[in-house]
Order: C-alpha cells, then structure tokens, then sequence
C-alpha cells in the first residue's frame, strides 16, 4: 500500500509527464495507463474513450506491443458490452469487483494470458465538466487488491486524465490547417494563451512560447496560475468566476518565464470560442521597458527637485537678509520688490516639497512628521501665505469656521501645502475683484475642510480625473500648469486616511473638501 506522500509524488510525476505530451488521445492515454500501471504494480489493463453517442473512439491497452494485438482488443470489447468498463460508463461511478470468478459484473472470457482469471478489478470513470470521456480499467491478480487509499489514487489520476483527454480530443477534432483564422493565432505579434475554463493551457502561440521560454508541448496542460499570478483588484480571487460569466478582465502583474527574472505584464482576458470551442484566451504585454522608463523619469525628477531645494534655500536666505538690512531704508519700492521676491521664493519653495513628497507617498512611504496639531492654526497660516496673492487680484478671502475644532494628527508641513494649494488654485480660477471663501466643520468624527472659488467650473467627466498626475482641465486663457498641486493634495490627504473631491457645476465656481480625522482626546492632551 503506498503512503499518502508517495501517492502525492506519483500524482505530481503522472501529471509532469502527461504536460510533456503531444495534445493527442493517443499519447495522452499511453501515458496515463503506463504510468499508473508501473506505480502500482499492474501488467493488465487499459483505457478506453467514447464518442458522444458512445460509440467507442480510442483503446490502448497495456502491453499491446508485444503482440496479438487483435485478441487483446477482442477481449477488451467484451469488457466494454458486457463487462466492467461497461458498467463503470453507464454508472459514472468507480466499479470495484473483489473477486472476479465470482462477481457476475466480469464476463466470461476465454482462456488468455492478457487477462487473469482470478484477483479483482476496478473501473473509474474519466468524466469532466458533466462529459463523459471514458472509463480506466485495471486488473490484478489478488483478490481484494484494490483498497480504499489505490481506489482514491485512481480517482486522482482519472482527474487528471479527464482534463488531458478532453482537451486532447477536442483540439484535435478540427485540424488547425481547416481553421482560417488559426495563422492570425499562430502570427499574432502579442503573446497570447488559450485555456478551458477550468484554466488549463490547450494551446499557445509562437510568441507566447518566445516570450516564455518553454518549448510548446512543455506548456500544454499547465494551468494559467504556473504563468503568472492571477493579480489584484475587484475581481480578486473571483477572476475565474468572472471569465466564466463572459465579463472581460484586465489586471497587473508577474509572468514566470522558465529561466531568467519574472517579467511584469498587463494580461487581457476574455471568454471566446476559438476553433469552435469555449475556451478563454490571455494576452500578455510586456511591460518592463515601460516600467523602466517610468523609473528612469522618476529618478530624474527627484533629483531635479532635490538639486533645486538647495539653491532655493539659498536665494531665501539672501533675500530675507536684505529684507532686514533694507527695512530703515525707508526705500519702498525696493522693499516692496523684495517681498515679492520673498513671496515668490517660498511659493517655489512649497512646490518643490510638494514634488518630492508625491514620489515619496507614491512609494508607499509613511507620512513624515505626524502630530496633534490645531486646525484653525493651520488654516490662519494658510490664508496668511495666500492673501498677498489675493489682494493683487483685488479678491476677497472670506471664512466660515466653526468656532471649536478639534486639532489633527497631521504633519503639519504637509497639511499647510495642501489647504495653500488649493487656495492658490482658487485665487487663480476666480475672477479679478471675485471672492474665495475658506471653510472647515466637523463632520463624522472628523474635520471637514472646503475652499470654493467663483470661477468657471469643473465638468463631471473631470473631476476625478483632476486628482491624477499631468491632469488638468483646459480653458481658453487659463493658468498655466503641469498638474501636480492636485495630485499631491490627493495623496497627502489619503495618506493621512482622509478623502478629497470636488463638487462642481459649469459656469458655477468649485467647491474642494477633504476631510481629516480627528485626534483623540488623548493626543490632544500630549499636544
């Protein structure tokens, strides 16, 4: 009797040597029955297919080649109309005969060296997806010889077996040179997978066999999961469910090539008949030379900003130097163009922070500085820093704030760049001699903060979009920009569990909220 890790390897080697096979009956049903047979010590024994009207369509019987073919087959066809591989067809179950001189479900056969006339026997069906393919018989001559733990291992193989089968016979039934469409297949310049819809490969074009380095039959019969990761997102663990229910999926994520580094690819795919059969087809896209170009803009970008901060610093510096030394000067104009210079100096400043803070949250990098920190502090610094630009506009910054907020845990750097920009923003897309008005309530346990500008509107179609890097929306005559200043927002407010949108009408000015949570009581007292 063989132990359960035994079983476990001889399932796992049936299953690698039936993958290396042609998608053939033949050749799938010589190496099924061979292998099981010398696993388990059998010299008699064989496998037959059915047609759909069940009419027998393939035998191979053990030992076959070693001579009276003829007779074998003779004796075989007697099992299968009135004998044990009958039975077990017509039944669609596992058939046991514990004795075959005395159970009446074994025929009389003549006097044959092909069979024994005495031991037990077993019939296990080969049944798949509701088809029934065939049945795997096996004789040996002591009684009782086919217990519980080989009747199981037997069932296994009969799985694995079915699915091979299957797909053997179906895919060989219309001959790909008959299928006008197999050369768009065969030539596609994209890889492309085919599988049933349980998953298993039963066919794979030139580039997918390129893009994977295996050889053709070494894929044949994988299922999809030895290619790559089924990936994440809505669909999750559902994916197959889903394909099968005809919806199309694209997702994310790592092919597993035979030899060299995994390769990320976004895979396309889609339930379809293909050589009129139900299957569903996987495109895989290469996307490393994307993936590094994005990485070498990323690199390039941050030391961009981290070789601007420097020289920032420095002109801020300077410039808040003369700003003291000129302030008795009593030369107005002069101190009025330094602070200008100040102003604008501080401005870049923020930006280039903001950048780098984007590549930093875009990593997945924990915000810096997190700590209790009062809103309405937050929010009169803001305004501060952005009624200067205001009043060049000769606009109007207008509040409404609930007398008693609570403070954040926030990194306050980061916050403050958030509610400036978007009161930057505001000042920009309101008209000249218009009103910009800052406002900030609880809300659902958290701080709810808003700045609604009177300018021209955002369209629903945008305004998601807005809070995606490069994404602006385009006036005639508007500020220009590289749309970074929402995306940031975005990321700093999620990243510190909040959320940020807009609510917006054409023609009606916006209004941007994003909300906060609320520090406890406790942080608020260590503040």
């Amino acid at each position: 009797m063989l132990s359960e890790r035994q079983r476990l390897d001889a399932l796992y080697s049936i299953a690698a040597a039936m993958r290396r096979q042609d998608a053939s009956a033949p050749a799938v049903l010589q190496t099924a029955i061979s292998l099981t047979a010398n696993l388990l010590g059998i010299r008699h024994g064989g496998v037959v297919t059915f047609h759909k009207d069940d009419k027998t369509d393939h035998i191979f019987v053990l030992g076959e080649s070693t001579g009276q073919p003829d007779i074998r087959r003779q004796v075989w066809y007697r099992l299968i109309a009135h004998g044990l591989v009958g039975y077990a067809h017509h039944a669609r179950r596992t058939i046991v005969i514990r004795d075959i001189s005395t159970d009446p479900r074994w025929p009389r056969l003549p006097e044959t060296p092909f069979i024994p006339t005495q031991g037990s026997a077993v019939g296990v069906p080969l049944e798949k997806n509701g088809h029934m393919y065939g049945v795997l018989a096996l004789i040996h001559p002591d009684i009782d010889f086919f217990d519980e733990g080989t009747v199981e291992l037997l069932e296994a193989v009969s799985n694995i077996l079915s699915a091979n089968i299957g797909n053997a016979i179906a895919f060989n039934t219309t001959p790909k040179d008959e299928n006008r469409y197999q050369w768009l297949f065969e030539d596609a310049v994209v890889p492309i997978i085919i599988t049933d819809l349980d998953g298993y490969i039963v066919d794979v074009n030139r580039k997918a066999c390129e893009f994977l380095r295996y050889k053709r039959q070494d894929l044949l019969q994988l299922p999809i999961t030895a290619i790559h990761r089924m990936g994440t997102g809505p669909v999750g663990v559902n994916r197959f469910e889903s394909l099968q229910m005809g919806k199309e999926v694209e997702f994310k994520t790592a092919a597993w090539p035979s030899a060299g580094s995994d390769i990320p690819v976004i895979v396309r795919a889609r339930r379809l008949f293909f050589n009129d059969h139900d299957v569903i087809a996987w495109v895989e896209q290469d996307v490393s030379a994307q993936m590094e170009l994005d990485q070498l803009r990323q690199d390039l970008a941050a030391m961009v900003y981290h070789d601007l901060r420097g020289p920032l610093h420095t002109i801020y510096g300077s410039l808040s130097t003369l700003s003291r030394l000129l302030v008795s000067s009593g030369q107005k104009t002069v101190t009025d163009l330094l602070d200008v210079g100040l102003r604008s100096t501080r401005q870049l400043s923020r930006m280039v922070e903001s950048l780098l803070d984007i590549q930093r949250l875009e990593e997945g990098k924990a915000v810096l500085d997190p700590k209790p920190t009062s809103m309405h502090s937050l929010l009169a610094n803001a305004a501060q820093l952005v009624q200067p630009m205001a009043l060049e506009s000769n606009q109007r910054l207008l509040f409404s704030l609930d007398g008693e907020l609570p403070f954040v845990t926030v990194d306050a750097d980061m916050i403050l760049r958030v509610i400036t920009n978007l009161l930057e923003n505001a000042v920009k897309y309101t008209p000249m001699g218009g009103a910009i008005k800052l406002g900030a309530a609880m809300a659902d346990g958290s701080v709810r903060i808003s700045v609604e500008d009177s300018g021209p509107g955002i369209p629903k179609h945008m305004q998601r979009q807005i809070f995606d890097k490069f994404s602006r929306v385009k006036y005639r005559d508007a500020p220009k920009g590289i749309g970074l200043g929402l995306a940031f927002c975005r990321l700093a407010v999620e990243a510190h569990g909040g959320q940020i949108w807009v609510e917006s009408e054409p023609g009606q000015g916006s209004v941007f909220y994003f909300t906060l949570p609320a520090a406890s009581q406790l942080e608020t007292a260590l503040a």
